[in-house]
């Protein structure tokens, strides 16, 4: 999985007029910004944490691996904003049940979701589950200086997104409207290699739950067997395709 580029060059990422005011009232105010960091790749986690250190308005609070230790960790020292990858394979929640737990438990708090995946499905998936915003990890380490700043308006009304260079707040447009956000989630983890076993288990439902999810996907789609499913999900989630 790639991490966010860390190029720094002089050129400013593109902003709506509402980020360059938003950042004029936080650069001329003494607030500082509590920031919380979750990537299964600590690499990507202390990279990140490193150079949001050195704003001056920014507190790096938490830089976890582990999606149960970070909620552990708000509920003792809660924070303004919470910037998570959304594909974490090898811990026990992530994705779409995992902002909607954030959500939840800190329903003030900003959720900025960033993803190496396929942006459509992602994006729009953790618009539906209650993230604040979505940033690609191609983008690069200025940029996220900018949405994390833009999400701690308190009168934010939109979704912020990174398109064609400039930061924008529309709600992304669903993927496939043939689909609905729990066969997006289910297919999501079927395309990490998961069973419907592993599925209903990852996600707390049942497995006929997940079977019938998966069903009315492939009808959706007019994939007829598992193998046309896999090849659908290699295009669409850019992740190893399994059974």
């Amino acid at each position: 999985m790639s991490a966010i580029t860390t190029s720094t060059s002089p050129e400013p990422a593109a902003t709506s007029p509402y980020v360059e005011r938003r950042y004029l009232l936080l650069s001329g105010s003494n607030h500082r910004v509590r920031i919380a960091i979750l990537d299964d790749h600590p690499v990507i986690t202390l990279g990140v944490a490193a150079y949001l250190r050195a704003q001056p308005d920014f507190d790096i609070v938490h830089t976890d691996t582990s999606s149960e230790c970070l909620l552990r960790n708000l509920h003792e020292h809660p924070c303004d904003v919470a910037l998570v990858d959304f594909y974490l394979p090898k811990q026990t929640v992530d994705g779409v049940d995992f902002i909607r737990r954030l959500r939840r438990h800190h329903p003030k708090m900003a959720i900025i979701t960033f993803s190496a995946g396929a942006a459509d499905e992602t994006e729009y998936a953790a618009f539906r589950a209650g993230a604040t915003g979505y940033l690609p990890k191609s983008a690069s380490l200025p940029t996220l200086v900018e949405v994390i700043r833009a999400s701690c308006n308190t009168n934010l009304d939109g979704f912020i997104t990174y398109k064609n260079g400039a930061l924008n707040m529309t709600p992304p447009r669903h993927p496939d409207t043939r689909l609905t956000l729990a066969e997006i989630e289910v297919l999501r983890l079927i395309s990490q290699g998961l069973s419907v076993t592993q599925v209903s288990t990852r996600l707390l439902r049942s497995k006929k739950t997940v079977s019938t999810h998966k069903r009315r996907a492939m009808a959706k789609l007019g994939v007829a067997d598992d193998l046309a499913l896999a090849l659908y999900l290699k295009e669409k989630f850019d992740q190893p395709a399994g059974p």
